[in-house]
């Protein structure tokens, strides 16, 4: 339910609730002010008749009373006139109708509680020789009754004219309102999602109320988010070329330096004795693992900058993980062997669907889980390699049989330069991961890490089916 409808609905609420208690009121009071007027000229009425028939009684004229009587009551329009002695007894009853005249009178109750359409009124009265008995005047309280329903009508007419007025106002209120507050939604959103075409909104009027004010603030945060974003991009742009800058600058010298360790172990190796190259053959493969791992490590930085670039995958085409696997497998095996590890792959059974991707950066991503595996695996340990599907998608795992990550790390562990030092299991400074974590969201899909039985790390990533046509 939109912001205007609500604002209708509540001010029609109101605009209801106010109307009805102003018409009951108005008709409570009309209702009291006709009751009292009319009793008050009933009373007159009375004392009236009173007066004009008192000397006739005394003097016991009591045809000519009665002919009073019978006048009064075809002029004025009341309902009956009795006259009784003090026992209760009647001396002279007069009504046009005889049904009348039977009635049993109720004098003292109020017009607003006769239910029977009479309104009695009594008094004392003096008889002859000194007596004295009472005077019943009755009066018809349909008139006013229907006076009253007349009022009652006309308070509902003007009530409901008052609530459709109310009504419409409340529509224009509303919606005017609703309006000038639910515009700045879709600027929101936008905002929100694009904040860099951001577009201030206009703002109109001269009433500077509290919808204008949120107007004005919502444009000048508007205002410097987009500057904000626009800085930091900017300086993002900077950081990725001088990155990109470093790392082309880097991989010269490391290529020379490679070169350079080649020879120099090639010339060694002929010229000294075989009890001094035993000495320095570790010395090369530490420099040579390092400089290896140093040129892993720049070009994961580069490649990580390239994948902060963009958030999708450019070539995407079907691959197979399956024959992946079964090549990486082979690539790294001498690798392996010559750690003094095995390194396997589960036996595949079945040809597992494609998935949508790219073939390099997945290739990138699975040598870097086995790399690391190999890193972290000591002399005569084991990394298995293996495949299947579940309801996720396809499940690739790289298991080792090294000291595992502790629990306390892994939710850190594919962020960029972690460097934590846990049971040696990180041994860099975690572009490598940063990058197979960065690839694998691209792709749709995910990656983690779990423990391996009986002991080690299982890192493994999922991705989503996809079917050729």
């Amino acid at each position: 339910m939109s912001l205007s409808v609500r604002l209708v609905l509540i001010f029609s609420l109101y605009g209801l609730i106010l109307t009805a208690g102003f018409q009951y009121l108005y008709v409570l009071s009309v209702k009291r002010e006709s009751f009292l007027l009319s009793e008050n000229m009933a009373r007159s009425e009375q004392e009236a008749v009173k007066v004009l028939i008192q000397k006739d009684v005394e003097s016991g004229h009591w045809g000519q009373v009665k002919k009073y009587l019978g006048d009064m009551i075809r002029q004025t329009g009341i309902a009956s006139i009795s006259i009784l002695d003090n026992q209760g007894k009647y001396l002279l009853k007069r009504s046009d109708e005889i049904g009348w005249l039977n009635r049993v009178p109720h004098p003292g109750l109020s017009l607003s509680k006769c239910s029977d359409g009479f309104y009695d009124m009594e008094s004392s009265f003096q008889l002859p020789r000194g007596h004295w008995g009472k005077l019943q005047v009755s009066f018809h309280a349909d008139s006013v009754e229907n006076s009253l329903r007349r009022v009652q009508a006309q308070a509902i007419a003007s009530g409901v004219m008052a609530f459709l007025a109310i009504v419409l106002s409340a529509w224009l209120m509303g919606t005017w309102l609703g309006f000038r507050l639910e515009r700045l939604v879709p600027r929101i959103e936008s905002l929100a999602k694009d904040p860099e075409n951001f577009k201030p909104i206009k703002l109109d009027g001269k009433l500077k109320d509290e919808a204008w004010r949120l107007t004005e603030a919502f444009n000048s945060l508007g205002s410097s988010l987009k500057k904000e974003i626009r800085r930091r991009r900017e300086l993002e742009t900077e950081k990725a070329e001088l990155a990109a800058m470093l790392v082309h600058d880097l991989k010269s010298p490391i290529t020379v330096i490679r070169a350079g360790i080649t020879f120099v172990h090639e010339e060694v190796s002929e010229k000294l004795p075989r009890q001094d190259w035993i000495i320095l053959e570790k010395t090369f493969k530490l420099i040579h693992s390092s400089m290896e791992r140093l040129h892993r490590m720049v070009e994961d930085v580069l490649q990580l900058a390239k994948m902060e670039e963009k958030s999708y995958i450019q070539d995407a085409v079907f691959v197979d993980l399956g024959a992946m696997i079964i090549s990486a497998q082979r690539d790294f095996d001498l690798v392996a062997k010559s750690r003094g590890q095995t390194i396997s792959v589960d036996p595949i059974l079945k040809t597992y669907p494609s998935v949508l991707g790219d073939p390099v950066l997945l290739r990138r991503v699975l040598d870097n889980l086995i790399y690391n595996a190999i890193e972290h695996t000591p002399q005569g340990g084991a990394i298995q390699l293996s495949i299947s599907k579940n309801h996720e998608g396809i499940r690739v795992n790289v298991v080792d049989s090294g000291p595992g990550v502790p629990k306390e790390a892994r939710k850190d562990i594919f962020k960029k330069f972690f460097q934590k030092d846990v049971k040696r299991h990180i041994g860099n400074v975690g572009l490598g991961l940063a990058l197979c974590e960065k690839v694998i969201s691209r792709h749709r899909g995910i990656i983690d890490i779990e423990d391996a039985k009986p002991h080690g790390a299982c890192f493994y990533f999922v991705l989503p089916e996809e079917s050729e046509k």
